[in-house]
């Protein structure tokens, strides 16, 4: 069974150059570099490079998608059995990356591959290069923990009060995608790309977060959100904790992460206001 596009693979014959450059393209180093293979995690998903010789399969064309799968054999077994044939075996390409090939009746490469490697990030900021800065809001409401809760979580209940257009998926790693602006093209309509990222029902709910495409350099970047619903006589204080602040990229001069900062400081006192206004008590 596939479970999502994991990589594409390029063919270079010069690894080394073909890494160079592409770090320069993309801005930062792979996260997996060895003669055999370099990777670049690329928006969630995997940018490789594999060495080849003169003349084989590279140029336009010479691309494959690997799409990711549990059993390399299996799923390869089960596309022989339905018609395709073998390109490139099952074969282990090193520290236990399972590859393979086949050939789709209808001429097309079709890849698989198993990489325990490969975790994309959900938030951009590493565990040793959090700033401590944070943005914190809190208000109370006349309802309780449970109704706020279900407000938030759900694209019902987010329509009932805040945006209309949402996609909502309660389940780690489910979409977490508000959107505001729908004459634009896709991918600068608002939240898109946002996950959730924990819940506890009625208590807690927690989803990764991006800046607005007017703000580019820190659009693809996503720090997170800690949603906290507490009990409050007969009613609920919401209290909003933004986080995951990068404290090495803070003062670079082309940096938009205070502008990122100030820009949600302000935002979510507006969603703040709105929200307890329709449920004042």
């Amino acid at each position: 069974m596939l479970k999502g596009l994991r990589t594409v693979a390029y063919p270079v014959t010069d690894i080394e150059r073909a890494k160079r450059w592409y770090q320069d393209v993309l801005g930062k180093p792979p996260y997996f570099d060895q003669p055999f293979y370099v990777g670049f995690e690329v928006g969630g998903y995997e940018l490789g490079l594999q060495p080849v010789e003169d003349g084989q399969g590279k140029g336009p064309g010479g691309e494959v998608a690997y799409w990711g799968v549990d059993d390399v054999a299996a799923a390869v077994a089960r596309a022989v059995q339905l018609g395709a044939t073998i390109q490139q075996a099952p074969q282990d390409v090193g520290e236990g990356i399972i590859t393979a090939t086949v050939i789709d009746p209808f001429g097309n490469p079709l890849g698989v591959i198993h990489n325990l490697h490969f975790a994309p990030p959900l938030v951009h900021a590493a565990a040793d290069d959090l700033a401590q800065r944070a943005i914190v809001k809190e208000v109370r409401v006349a309802i309780a923990p449970d109704e706020v809760f279900a407000l938030w979580s759900s694209s019902k209940g987010l329509a009932s009060w805040w945006t209309e257009h949402s996609r909502i998926e309660l389940r780690p790693g489910g979409f977490y995608e508000l959107y505001f602006m729908l004459d634009e093209p896709p991918g600068r309509r608002g939240g898109e790309g946002c996950r959730v990222l924990s819940f506890l029902p009625g208590r807690m709910l927690s989803f990764s977060w991006n800046a607005p495409p007017h703000l580019p350099r820190t659009r693809t970047r996503h720090t997170w959100v800690v949603l906290e619903m507490l009990p409050d006589g007969d009613g609920c204080r919401l209290r909003l904790t933004q986080l995951g602040w990068p404290e090495s990229e803070w003062d670079e001069p082309d940096s938009q992460w205070p502008e990122t900062f100030a820009y949600f400081d302000d935002a979510w006192d507006r969603v703040f206001e709105r929200f307890a206004a329709q449920h004042a008590g």
